[in-house]
């Protein structure tokens, strides 16, 4: 599904007017630090960067966020034996925690609930709220499916499957949910996936 040719790949489409809210970074770093103990970090020579001081900028360039993914994912990949796909799933999946209990993305878990196919629908807005770029489509195939589209997307499939199914299990801890990549070709910049429960 991804692999570290196709995320350096989306990285190099990154433009300086493409940027994400700092707190996908935050979100990030935080989630890199729970997958990870000091330890090994140390051993494998991964330094987090520093956290913004107060008062910093409310977005960061997305090409920054994805430096930050491929070298917390290569880190899992060496250091426990994830594959890269898995490894940045993983690290999307516990970053979308802390995502959803900020502000923003609080309200758009208090407005889903628990219907899955309004927190889709909600969650395809909300990252057009939060970055410069890409679209994102939700369609209803039944009521226990969805299609999630999207275009011109940096973070790539494995990334927003980890983030998709860490959202909808806050409010449906107990339902499985499926995510799979649907269609898309290398470096899966422009991508769909199947939700299913």
């Amino acid at each position: 599904m991804d692999s570290p040719a196709h995320l350096q790949a989306r990285m190099a489409l990154c433009r300086p007017e493409h940027m994400v809210l700092d707190l996908f970074v935050r979100s990030l770093r935080e989630s890199i630090a729970q997958h990870m103990c000091q330890a090994l970090k140390h051993a494998a020579g991964f330094i987090l960067p520093d956290a913004p001081p107060r008062g910093a900028p409310t977005h960061r360039s997305a090409r920054e966020y994805l430096e930050l993914l491929h070298e917390g994912a290569n880190t899992l990949n060496q250091l426990l034996g994830h594959d890269y796909a898995t490894a940045v799933e993983q690290l999307s999946f516990t970053a979308s925690g802390p995502v959803f209990s900020a502000p923003v993305g609080a309200m758009v878990m208090a407005i889903a609930g628990e219907d899955p196919h309004r927190g889709l629908f909600l969650g395809s807005g909300l990252a057009e709220a939060t970055s410069t770029f890409g679209e994102r489509d939700y369609e209803r195939l039944s009521d226990s499916s969805a299609r999630l589209r999207f275009k011109d997307e940096f973070f790539g499939p494995a990334w927003c499957t980890g983030l998709v199914r860490g959202g909808l299990l806050q409010k449906n801890p107990e339902q499985r949910f499926h995510v799979s990549l649907e269609t898309g070709e290398p470096p899966y910049k422009d991508f769909s996936l199947l939700v299913t429960w």
